[in-house]
Formats: structure tokens, sequence, C-alpha cells
């Protein structure tokens, strides 16, 4: 094989790598820091520098041939170095993490099925058709990414993400790992070999069609699900905070009404025993007993000076 299609073919296969791992990082953005930002950004572009050099190197030296699945097993190995690097730099959401690694699983084997379809006529009958398979694939990648980063957009808010109990939720141990089972499952159904054994290809096609599809479908519905039923999560923990907050301030009032009937009970017996104490100087005066009635406010003082 040419030299220079190595070269080609093989900076195509890495560069293929780099939007999938955006989309890893890209639910994530809302909470990352300029600094982990740049840790991604230096870590990308040195792990594509150093696999390009050492996929290239393996196949100019002809230890390994680039022909059947060479490129499939190197993906597996490729794309862990830039998914430990996300995790481990934006963490503790490891469940999180495999979530959304599940989810562009299952979008990457749904374009590599497309892909595989548009060029079923030149199966494995051109010199350049690893070099044209990679054309193709980042081009419905490409093509399809809107869609991708409008349904993972959402996935998560800052709010679930920084709070602690959303970060310890059991939920994601159960749910972290569906998605990339469903996408190991659909992987690992052998319709390459498949295609090559089968003389009628057009019923396998359309069952790679229809099966991928669907599970398509059923990537998007677990990311509409997750994120609709955060946000009816959402709502009810903000209902039980309003509703918390209410009955705060019920019981407020309610010690309010409290303090305001005491000091109501208060005023009255105070008006009580002023009423008694008046009718006594009354008295006291109109019989003429000044001394006594002086000596009487007096003491009428002293006690309203004590309270």
């Amino acid at each position: 094989m040419c030299l220079d299609n190595v070269f080609v073919t093989v900076f195509l296969f890495c560069f293929s790598l780099l939007p999938m791992a955006y989309l890893r990082y890209y639910p994530f953005r809302i909470i990352a820091t300029l600094r982990e930002q740049r840790i991604l950004i230096a870590g990308h572009l040195i792990i594509f520098v150093v696999e390009f050099l050492l996929v290239t190197a393996l196949f100019v030296s002809g230890h390994a041939p680039m022909q059947g699945n060479a490129f499939q097993k190197l993906y597996f190995v490729c794309y862990w170095p830039y998914f430990l690097l996300l995790m481990f730099t934006i963490r503790p959401f490891w469940f999180r993490h495999f979530f959304v690694l599940g989810i562009q699983a299952i979008y990457a084997v749904f374009i590599h099925t497309a892909t595989v379809l548009l060029l079923k006529q030149i199966w494995m009958q051109m010199t350049y058709f690893a070099s044209l398979y990679f054309i193709c694939y980042l081009t419905l990648l490409l093509l399809s990414f809107p869609g991708m980063i409008w349904l993972l957009g959402r996935l998560f808010t800052r709010e679930q993400l920084m709070k602690a109990q959303w970060t310890a939720s059991s939920f994601w141990k159960y749910l972290g790992f569906v998605p990339l089972l469903l996408a190991f499952y659909q992987g690992s159904m052998g319709y390459v070999d498949l295609l090559q054994q089968v003389q009628d290809l057009s019923g396998v096609h359309l069952y790679m069609l229809v099966s991928r599809g669907i599970l398509v479908i059923i990537g998007g519905i677990l990311v509409i699900s997750v994120r609709s039923g955060f946000r009816q999560v959402q709502y009810m923990f903000h209902a039980k905070e309003r509703s918390m907050k209410m009955q705060e301030h019920l019981r407020e009032i309610h010690d309010y009404a409290n303090t305001l009937q005491e000091e109501q009970q208060k005023l009255a017996i105070l008006r009580h025993d002023s009423r008694h104490q008046l009718r006594v100087l009354a008295e006291l005066i109109e019989s003429g007993h000044y001394d006594e009635a002086e000596r009487h406010l007096r003491a009428l003082r002293k006690e309203v000076e004590r309270r």
C-alpha cells in the first residue's frame, strides 16, 4: 500500500475520534473550569499526535496489515485515552460519563452502518477503500453532529452536577451502563461477516438499517427520559422547598399570633389593675387621706419602674 495513503488514512482515522471526544465532553461543559478546559484541549492534541504517530508506525513497519477489521480493533483501543482523560479531569461523575459514552457509541454504530450501506457497492474492492470510508464517515458524522449536540446539550444542568444529592444518587449506578451495553450488543452482531457470506444482501441491509435505527431511537428516548425525569424531580424538589418555607412562614405567623394574644391578655390585666388602682386612689382622695394616697401613688410608680 502507498505510504501517502497510509498517512492519509491514519490521519482520517485519528481525526474521526475527535468529534466523539468533544461529544462526550459537551454535556459537562457547564461545570468545566478554565483550567480543566485547557487540560482537555492540550490532552486531546497530545493524544491525537501520539496515536497518529504510533498507528502510522504500526502500519508502515508491517506489524499490522491495513485490512479487514484492523481499524475496528484500533478504534476500541484508541478512544480509551480520550475517555479516561475526560473522566479524570471532570469528576466524580463516573456513571454519567459511561452513560454519555454509551449514547455516543450508539450514535457511532449508526453512522458506521449508514457509511457501510452507502459504500456497499464497492465493499472491500478498492485499494483506497479505508480512506473513502473515513471521508464518508466523517461527512455523515459532521452533518448529523448538530442534532447530537442539541440532544445532549441539556442532558445535565449545573444544579444537578454541583449539588451533592444529585452526585450521590444511586440512579446512575443502574442506568449508566445501559446505553453502552446496547451499543456493544448491536456492534458485536457480526454484520460484516454476514455481508460476506450471504448472496442476497438486500434483506441484511434492511435489517441492519432498521435494527440500528431502532437503537438510535432507544438512545434518544433514554436521553429525553433522563432530561424530563430530572426536570420533574427538580420541580418536586423545588415544590418541597416552597412547601417547607410556607410551613416555616405559617409557624412564624402562629408564633406572632400567640405573642399578640399574650400581650392582649397582659394589657387586659393591666387595664383591670389600673381601674382598680384608680378607684382606690379616688376613694382615698374623696375621704381626705391625702398622705396615704401619695404613698399609694409612689408604690405604684415603683411597681411600674420594675416592670
